[in-house]
């Protein structure tokens, strides 16, 4: 997880690995009173309403566009909720837009059950890195709209993507990052090894394209990146920590005990969850030959 480049003198720069390591364990507790809204003239979110213990306030879908052009883009229009498609229509209607493409930053069920009805309402292609139709690089549209690149992100899945919009200083971000919490490897379709390369691609990201806005799937957009990032990673670092000394006192691969001792006061609700995070975890350990 090091970066290419070199500094003056063929000094090597810090990795994110580094950098984490000097990050406090801690994840920002985000106020909730996230409704949505106008982020800026280019981004747009509308809050489906389907709180819960993974999707927290609701799932974001984010409307793209450029100023002076009619063209945009839906990402996530999120559960198979009329009320929630009707709104997100509305809103593009509002601005006087029409969408070009709908956009999945990956397939579960909270961010795309509705997009093929909402699809075919707006008379819009769909693409998805699940159905093969979505490629690094460049965002192909049919219209004029903004200009996106698609930016590989697996981990929390292995279909996960990121979208980077350049001339907003921004990039959404799927679940692959939340201000509130960290996120669910999902395991085993979701890869923790892939999660700490994908932390480190979005990080050089970051700091080379000057990005100022993660805008998230759950909860507030994140607004300082770079120290976001560099805790989820610390985050994650030293729960592997946690989990190898568990291992290493005897919890073996016990799932069990190993939540019992690293999980402690964790809502009961998501104990499904931690249950994939900790087989995420054994996974990570075992191919890194420490198990």
């Amino acid at each position: 997880m090091s970066t290419s480049l070199e500094q003056p003198g063929g000094a090597t720069p810090p990795t994110l690995a580094d950098a984490a390591r000097r990050a406090p364990d801690i994840i920002e507790r985000a106020p909730d009173t996230w409704t949505g809204g106008r982020l800026s003239p280019r981004a747009r979110c509308v809050l489906a309403d389907n709180p819960s213990p993974l999707t927290y306030l609701g799932t974001n879908t984010w409307i793209l566009s450029e100023p002076g052009c009619s063209g945009c883009v839906v990402v996530d229009p999120g559960p198979a909720e009329q009320a929630h498609l009707r709104a997100v229509q509305a809103a593009v209607d509002e601005d006087g837009l029409e969408v070009v493409l709908v956009v999945l930053t990956h397939d579960h069920i909270d961010h795309a059950q509705g997009a093929q009805a909402f699809a075919d309402t707006v008379g819009a292609p769909i693409v998805g890195r699940r159905e093969g139709t979505l490629q690094d690089g460049p965002l192909r549209l049919e219209k004029p709209g903004p200009l996106l690149e698609v930016l590989s992100l697996p981990g929390h899945s292995s279909d996960s993507i990121g979208l980077v919009f350049p001339a907003d200083a921004s990039i959404v971000t799927g679940d692959f990052i939340f201000l509130q919490s960290s996120t669910l490897i999902c395991w085993p379709d979701g890869s923790l090894s892939a999660y700490l390369e994908s932390l480190d691609a979005l990080h050089r990201v970051v700091s080379q394209q000057g990005i100022e806005r993660l805008l998230t799937a759950h909860g507030l957009p994140i607004v300082d990146p770079l120290p976001a990032i560099e805790r989820q990673e610390a985050h994650r670092r030293r729960r592997l920590d946690r989990v190898r000394a568990v291992i290493e006192e005897g919890a073996g691969r016990d799932i069990e005990r190993i939540t019992e001792r690293v999980y402690q006061g964790v809502d009961v609700r998501l104990n499904a969850a931690v249950r994939c995070n900790i087989q995420a975890q054994l996974a990570y350990l075992e191919e890194h030959g420490e198990l």
